[in-house]
């Protein structure tokens, strides 16, 4: 009974708010609120204009590793190739030639032999030039009457004039022939010969002990004289001076060392058992060569001896 006498007091009390609300005048709607500015944010940097990406190169692949134990292989060196046209050019040399002092030398013959065959002799101003000459290797070979022959190898490159400077040595200077002595007139013949030798047996080691030149020019040791025959044994250190025999011939036999003989201004080289046979009026002289002395035996046949051996 309580309960539902509370009921009907809450239901009434709900109807009288309802009525008083419908009687009272409509509320204005409350005005939208603004926006809210958005908060201030940081300008972001221009962007540089884009350009146009490069390429990419190519990365070369890693080189597999080399085995264990095995040094890794060296990688060649890039090869560099001369332009076409510079490996085509011509080139050329420029010759000069002097002496010890400096001093140019004219009248040089000049060869030079390679890919381009080319020759001609120095100027007043020592000076040869060869143009238009192939690039390589060349020979160069430098003669003349008053110089030593020389050779020299050079690289001419196209394009390009090789300067060659060249010293060159004097040739040795060759003394002239010194003339014939005059012979002298034959005097008169000789209506007997000399006194006649006795028989000769001799060792000519056991002379040559005996009578040893040593440092001496020279040394002639007499063997043997009968009539007109002489016969020596001459021992040379030093140049001998010329002989001649007017009316006589003479013979020499080389029994040790070396030398040289001149015979009438002309040079002869001797040697161990030369035999040399000089007639009547022939101008010679001797002069060892080498360490040892000169050993000659003489035979000379045509002067009459002075005294019998």
């Amino acid at each position: 009974m309580r309960n539902a006498l509370l009921l009907s007091l809450l239901l009434a009390a709900s109807a009288g708010a309802t009525a008083r609300g419908e009687a009272a005048p409509q509320a204005q709607p409350a005005p939208a609120p603004k926006p809210a500015a958005p908060p201030a944010t940081t300008p972001k940097p221009a962007q540089p204009p884009a350009t146009t990406p490069k390429p990419a190169t190519p990365t070369p692949a890693p080189a597999a590793p080399a085995p264990a134990g095995q040094a890794p292989a060296a990688t060649p060196p890039p090869v560099r190739r001369a332009p076409a046209a510079a490996a085509n050019a011509r080139g050329g040399m420029a010759i000069t030639v002097t002496d010890s002092t400096g001093t140019t030398i004219s009248g040089v013959r000049v060869a030079a032999d390679g890919p381009t065959q080319r020759g001609g002799e120095t100027n007043g101003s020592g000076q040869a030039n060869f143009p238009g000459l192939q690039g390589g290797v060349y020979r160069l070979r430098f003669d003349g009457d008053a110089v030593v022959s020389f050779e020299k190898e050079v690289t001419v490159r196209g394009g390009q004039v090789l300067a060659v400077d060249v010293m060159l040595n004097p040739a040795p200077k060759v003394a002239p022939p010194s003339p014939a002595p005059v012979a002298a007139p034959p005097p008169a013949p000789v209506a007997n010969s000399g006194p006649a030798g006795t028989p000769q047996h001799i060792s000519i080691p056991t002379v040559l002990e005996a009578e040893f030149v040593g440092k001496n020019p020279r040394r002639e040791s007499l063997l043997a004289c009968s009539g007109d025959t002489r016969s020596a044994m001459l021992q040379v250190n030093q140049p001998t001076p010329e002989r001649m025999y007017a009316d006589a011939d003479v013979v020499y036999y080389v029994i040790g060392g070396e030398g040289t003989l001149k015979l009438n201004g002309k040079e002869n080289k001797l040697s161990l058992n030369d035999f040399v046979s000089i007639p009547r009026g022939g101008s010679h002289s001797f002069e060892r060569r080498g360490n040892r002395m000169l050993i000659l035996l003489s035979v000379l046949g045509g002067e009459v001896c002075d005294s019998a051996k």
